[in-house]
């Protein structure tokens, strides 16, 4: 996009962002309000905004100058930045606003029982990187795009099984095998355009904020939607993403018992 022109986004490849691998220092942080991350969710209105903080989020991106801390393509490194820079590729390739876009081609297809919303406390701008607001079961008619069942939800395919298969089969080991990445957990093989996750048995798993989680698996042909929250001031999640993943591993053990 010629908006990025001159920032430390110039030049990163639309790949590298969706698998938050772009090597820029913009980190999510939630507590230091000097930092890169809190202050870009200051300016989208996700964090604590003074008269310092920028007023718009478009134009903090656009100039964004802090550096690297490795070359893009490298290492995972969640931002929401990232995030906030695909919603508006979305934008410009459209020409809608990003909730209007994703309302157009998705959610009016997948027969919703009602609307989603997202937060935008400022200038009405979307929190794209977790403000989203939708009943689980509407979550999951999403979810079910990805799977074999699509047509339970939708007249036509929406995602296409080449981009299934580019999920399963296309992402980069190497990105999540580094010090600080999640390369401990059993089976996990790849994350991958804004998923999480992708295990070895197909599961491809989101997950969201305080413990909020939608796995999808179009070779098993199911759809998992959980909710969560924070307990405490210290936001202390209730972890129940663990107690998921241990059951629909025992359900699919042996699936010759099922």
């Amino acid at each position: 996009m010629p908006e990025l022109k001159g920032s430390d986004f110039e030049g990163i490849l639309v790949q590298n962002i969706l698998d938050m691998a772009t090597g820029i220092k913009c980190s999510e942080e939630y507590e230091d309000k000097q930092a890169c991350y809190y202050v870009y969710s200051s300016a989208i209105g996700d964090g604590f905004w003074t008269a310092e903080s920028p007023d718009n989020p478009y134009e903090f991106v656009a100039k964004l100058k802090v550096g690297k801390f490795a070359e893009q393509g490298q290492q995972y490194d969640y931002s929401g930045v990232n995030t906030f820079i695909l919603g508006w590729l979305v934008e410009k390739t459209t020409g809608l606003q990003f909730q209007d876009a994703l309302s157009e081609m998705i959610w009016t297809k997948i027969g919703a029982e009602a609307d989603a919303a997202f937060f935008a406390p400022r200038f009405g701008v979307p929190i794209t990187h977790g403000g989203f607001l939708a009943r689980p079961k509407d979550v999951a008619r999403f979810g079910l795009l990805f799977t074999p069942s699509f047509n339970k939800v939708s007249d036509k395919r929406l995602i296409s099984e080449k981009y299934i298969n580019k999920l399963l089969y296309s992402g980069r080991p190497s990105l999540i095998t580094k010090p600080g990445t999640p390369s401990f957990i059993p089976g996990l093989k790849h994350n991958i355009d804004q998923w999480d996750m992708v295990f070895e048995n197909g599961n491809v798993f989101k997950g969201g904020w305080a413990g909020q989680g939608l796995i999808v698996n179009p070779t098993e042909d199911y759809v998992v939607v959980w909710n969560s929250y924070f307990k405490d001031k210290q936001m202390s999640e209730t972890k129940l993403t663990p107690v998921v993943f241990g059951l629909m591993s025992t359900l699919y053990k042996n699936k010759s018992e099922l």
